[in-house]
């Protein structure tokens, strides 16, 4: 890929200095990104839970409420450089060196691998899924949702240009409709029929009442963050902002289909909001009377996904056993004689403090959700606990509404 300069800029929301200001090279802006955080300490590309606005002139600015950062990448011109000056002892050319257009150009003639134009990858997207949603009672937007599989390799910044343009054409498709708009673009590595095996390269959404384009790398984090400790020094905000945020977020739960999305967009939530080592949300199969793990994050997540396991054993029953609203911490776990390591343990986690909470909702139990292990080691206050009731009560409500149960491989359990 041809080499290109960007300016990128990053500084704290609300302050005047910038962390960082200066020209990066790179092939496309997320390598930009990713070379300007690194100056700074940072890792990654776009963070995950950002807002991505990617605006025609080719200007991305990024926002980061957690972390309450802003990012700003620019398309620049090649920097100047000034030619050495000649000392006393060195014997000037007799031919004139070339100018640094003449070089430019020159250089510009010499065939380089290049990733495919986003034209090329689009004439070989498999359409997998669509939705076209009206607005109803229950909910007033128009949404859209496109699911393409991608059956070539994307290089970097094809993606999100490739998804970006499939954006702006469901936008022209309902741009005469009135009422508020709400539009999904999914790129798949894979083809699949019913579920999808991976999550997918690339998402893209745009609601009109942001005004901003997010622009999410799923795969890309699950497969940084799945089985690898979660490390952070910086504490989550305060329990009004996270409890804010939690509600802006809750309101995407009218566009899920499945219980499956539901389990895997809490724990994903409650990964930003409140960090631990390791989350699950368990459903409760009443055919088979086990527990078993349909999201997972942090610590251990692969192995623990599709696992099932007994329903009348360990800290995992008695949290089943929960009134809606009620939520049990425990600084040392292991102390509990309740505690069954083969039921409530994290492979690969030295597990300390735990927290459940049952998903229940009005009286009828679907599930559990489990947190393992505090942001640095700390047990979980009681503001962790109600941004994950009010989570929990959200989703809780969801599943009550009747989404099916998911089709989920059967996994021995421990013991």
């Amino acid at each position: 890929m041809a080499t290109k300069y960007w300016k990128v800029e990053i500084s704290r929301l609300g302050a005047s200095d910038p962390l960082f200001l200066g020209t990066v090279e790179a092939p496309s802006w997320p390598g930009a990104m990713q070379a300007a955080r690194a100056t700074i300490g940072e890792s990654g590309g776009v963070p995950a839970g950002a807002s991505c606005n990617v605006n025609p002139n080719g200007t991305v600015t990024i926002q980061d409420a957690r972390e309450r950062r802003r990012y700003q990448v620019v398309p620049a011109e090649a920097p100047t450089s000034t030619p050495p000056t000649p000392t006393h002892d060195q014997t000037p050319p007799s031919v004139p060196p070339p100018t640094p257009a003449a070089v430019r150009q020159r250089r510009s003639s010499i065939p380089r691998p290049t990733s495919p134009p986003p034209a090329t990858v689009e004439n070989k997207l498999i359409l997998l899924a669509s939705r076209n949603e009206k607005p109803t009672s229950s909910s007033p937007i128009h949404f859209r949702e496109r699911m393409y599989a991608v059956p070539v390799p994307l290089q970097a910044g094809t993606g999100e240009k490739l998804a970006t343009k499939l954006l702006r054409r469901v936008q022209d498709e309902i741009g005469q409709e009135r009422g508020a708009k709400f539009i999904r673009i999914e790129l798949f590595d894979h083809i699949w029929k019913r579920t999808p095996e991976r999550a997918p390269v690339v998402r893209i959404e745009w609601k009109d009442w942001n005004k901003s384009i997010e622009i999410e790398f799923p795969l890309e984090d699950e497969t940084r963050r799945s089985d690898a400790p979660r490390v952070s020094s910086v504490p989550p905000p305060p329990t009004e902002d996270r409890l804010a945020v939690a509600f802006e977020a809750c309101q995407d739960l009218l566009f899920l289909k499945n219980r499956a999305e539901a389990l895997e967009f809490a724990v994903h939530l409650l990964e930003e909001l409140v960090p631990s080592d390791a989350a699950a949300a368990f459903l409760l199969d009443i055919n088979t009377d086990e527990f078993r793990v349909v999201a997972a994050r942090g610590t251990g997540a692969q192995s623990r996904r599709g696992q099932a396991l007994p329903s009348s054993s360990g800290l995992l029953a008695a949290a089943s056993e929960l009134a809606e609203h009620a939520v049990l911490v425990l600084a040392d776990a292991a102390a509990d004689p309740r505690y069954d390591e083969n039921i409530d343990g994290v492979p690969g986690l030295d597990v300390r403090g735990l927290l459940y909470r049952s998903l229940i909702h009005r009286g009828r139990m679907f599930g559990v959700l489990q947190l393992a292990n505090g942001l640095a080691g700390k047990v979980f206050s009681e503001a962790d606990c109600e941004v994950v009731d009010y989570v929990t009560q959200q989703v809780s409500a969801f599943v009550a509404r009747g989404a099916s149960m998911p089709k989920t491989a059967a996994a021995p359990h421990r013991g």
